[in-house]
């Protein structure tokens, strides 16, 4: 009877120990969880600062472009 005590005491050991190390991972899991959601916030950030510069970049081409012909006729007529 003491050896079946005796194991029932270390599978009861064995389980506690085993119950903390799933507190122990669930908690690794929750951090590593916030950490990720984090992170995809600041990612979602980054990509509409990149859209933004895109577009801006795309305006300012435009703006900045080559002189049309029409303009520059116009602008030797005036001289």
């Amino acid at each position: 009877m003491r050896k079946l005590d005796e194991q029932l005491r270390v599978a009861q050991l064995e389980l506690e120990d085993w119950k903390e190390k799933q507190v122990h991972v669930e908690k690794e899991l929750d951090e590593t969880e916030e950490e990720e959601r984090s992170i995809l916030t600041e990612l979602a950030r980054v990509q509409e600062q990149i859209a933004y510069y895109e577009s801006l970049q795309s305006d300012m081409k435009k703006e900045l472009g080559p002189p049309k012909l029409s303009g520059m006729l116009s602008s030797l007529k005036k001289g």
